[in-house]
């Protein structure tokens, strides 16, 4: 949260580090922070889009 402060949710992207941690624990960690559904889509998805010019 205090990246997300710092920065903002237009400037952090979603990751994992596979095969070192479990995807699925991990995605149910995103879905469960406590920020607006904007800023999820922008961390786990738009950004990256973005990014990769998607």
């Amino acid at each position: 949260m205090i990246t997300l402060n710092l920065l903002g949710a237009d400037r952090l992207l979603f990751s994992t580090d596979y095969p070192y941690e479990d995807a699925v624990a991990a995605a149910q960690w995103f879905d469960a922070l406590d920020i607006n559904s904007a800023n999820l889509q922008n961390i786990g998805r738009e950004n990256a889009r973005k990014l990769m010019k998607l």
